[in-house]
């Protein structure tokens, strides 16, 4: 049985939701490409309520909130659709780009496109006022080089290249969605390639450098700013899991933490970056760290985790980063950021010798990961035992002098 609509002109049609509203005096039914949960039923039911409330003052555009309505042209022939200026294109991608992205991701693309392009282009028509290739290229080759900012008179830095890869994504995105037929305009990013980066390995902390950060920390901050940081480096979440870490999700009994949730730029989502959760076993330290936790939070609220300086759950990485830093000056610590702790995490356990599968396992690590990133902690942490298992599995009989003939 599938869900009943929970609002007027709002119901389930298979994997997707259908919305119904009068439009040019005909009942039209175009459908979104949800799944029909509750939440999912809701915002459908809001969407509707603006688009009629668009349709009563003359504002509705089919194609905004339809792009992929088999019908569009019909109901709105392109002739009669009102051209749009790069800028109100970028926020028709961002409203549709909403059922495939996560809200951080786009919160970081319109960022890119505020500062990046729609300076340069915003203003222009893509239908009429022709956005080449070459006019893309040189933005990107301006960008790639220190410039003077007109506004204030200081000098911005050049973008590095593993920046200027991520503006494109979003330009491309909007002019995925611009250059959709029956429309013939161009793609100006269409041949545009990403530029090669050199990739930073992991930069984790050596065991006596972890002892003297949290030592700094205990003393500088105090202990509950001290037991955050043992658990960074001894549990290893990533500090969207960390943070959003419940009481639900803990089992004192199993020494264990169920990670599946995450906040992500103050917004909680009901799912990992990788969207796998995963049981993490608590060693010793980390286990030590949410009994303390429990006699702290665990009457306080849902969180395990909460800002010492607020006394209200962590919202971001903000307080953590300011903490971190402060800390780390006095130490004589080389400075990383805090997100080493996790990397801190892995090559502890392959130090110890602990398998490499259940590593990946323990942090959310596909096993390519841990070899791409990590092998070269792995050779001599197993104590020897695999070049021993080698050793007898190839060795003769005891009194074999295959060996000598050999040799």
């Amino acid at each position: 049985m599938g869900r009943k609509a929970t609002s007027g002109g709002v119901r389930p049609s298979g994997n997707r939701i259908e919305v119904r509203f009068m439009w040019q005096g005909k009942l039209v039914a175009p459908s979104l490409d949800l799944r029909p949960t509750a939440a999912n039923l809701k915002h459908a039911a809001r969407l509707r309520a603006q688009i009629v409330e668009e349709i009563k003052y003359g504002r509705f555009n089919f194609a905004e909130h339809f792009p992929d309505y088999k019908n569009l042209k019909r109901h709105q022939p392109e002739a009669a659709a009102k051209l749009r200026t790069l800028k109100e294109w970028a926020l028709v991608w961002q409203r549709v780009s909403t059922r495939t992205l996560e809200h951080s991701t786009i919160d970081i693309y319109m960022r890119h496109l505020n500062a990046y392009w729609l300076p340069a282009f915003g203003q222009m028509v893509p239908e009429r006022d022709a956005i080449t290739h070459d006019m893309v290229l040189e933005r990107l080759a301006e960008l790639a080089v220190p410039r003077l900012d007109m506004e204030t008179g200081k000098t911005k830095r050049a973008l590095s290249r593993k920046t200027q890869n991520n503006i494109l994504i979003p330009l491309r995105g909007v002019f995925e969605l611009i250059c959709r037929p029956p429309r013939k305009v161009v793609d100006p990013t269409d041949g545009i390639g990403n530029q090669k980066i050199q990739r930073a390995p992991p930069d984790p902390f050596a065991p006596d450098e972890v002892e003297v950060i949290l030592h700094a920390m205990l003393k500088r901050n105090g202990p509950e700013w001290a037991d955050y940081f043992t658990f960074s480096f001894f549990a290893g979440l990533r500090a969207s899991e960390h943070i959003a870490l419940r009481w639900e999700d803990v089992d004192l009994r199993s020494k264990t933490v169920l990670v599946r949730r995450s906040r992500v730029m103050t917004v909680d989502k009901d799912r990992t970056k990788t969207n796998v959760e995963r049981t993490v076993e608590l060693n010793d330290r980390a286990f030590a760290v949410i009994q303390r936790q429990r006699a702290r939070t665990a009457m306080r609220g849902a969180q395990v985790f909460f800002n010492p300086n607020t006394g209200e759950p962590f919202h971001d990485e903000q307080s953590q980063r300011r903490a971190w830093t402060m800390v780390l000056r006095g130490t004589g610590v080389r400075h990383r950021a805090p997100k080493e702790c996790r990397d801190t995490s892995v090559t502890l356990a392959l130090m110890a010798g602990a398998n490499p599968m259940w590593v990946a396992l323990q942090h959310g690590h596909s096993v390519q990961v841990m070899m791409r990133d990590y092998a070269k902690w792995i050779p001599g942490a197993d104590r020897g035992a695999n070049l021993r298992a080698v050793n007898a599995a190839i060795s003769g009989p005891p009194d074999s002098d295959i060996g000598v003939q050999l040799v």
